[in-house]
């Protein structure tokens, strides 16, 4: 299907990789459908979350793990049966940037991960209790 995106004009996606947020993003509930983009390459971060109704909203997105090895959280049940994912589910995890036009001071929201059931393409952002950074940067200083 074509899609029209934010930053890159026309582009085809395959239906099949559609991914569906049942309860939409946080402030942008009624857009339910989006496609994750690689222009970068395929699994090459950072990806734009874009929505394949319009051109707004679009994410860019990064894998936190990527970042921070270290970074784990744990979902409600409620979430979980949502995505309908548990202790065998394969599942990604993606955090919505904010990329500024000194894009070395790109920080990500760790705090509302996007996770995403990678076989049926269901996704929900989580709030998570856990004390973690909703801006933290994405490259060190050197």
């Amino acid at each position: 299907m074509k899609i029209i995106t934010r930053d890159f004009g026309e582009q085809e996606v395959d239906e099949s990789k559609i991914i569906t947020f049942p309860q939409g993003i946080i402030g942008f509930e009624d857009a339910k459908k989006y496609a994750l983009l690689s222009p970068l390459g395929d699994g090459v971060f950072p990806m734009w979350l874009q929505s394949v109704d319009s051109r707004e909203p679009c994410f860019v997105v990064y894998d936190p793990m990527e970042i921070y090895s270290d970074y784990r959280f744990e979902i409600s049940d409620e979430e979980q049966a949502l995505l309908g994912i548990d202790e065998n589910a394969a599942y990604r995890c993606l955090a919505v940037a904010i990329v500024p036009d000194d894009y070395k001071k790109t920080t990500i929201n760790l705090r509302c991960p996007i996770v995403v059931n990678t076989k049926s393409r269901v996704a929900s952002q989580v709030v998570l209790t856990e004390h973690f950074d909703f801006k933290a940067p994405v490259y060190e200083e050197v």
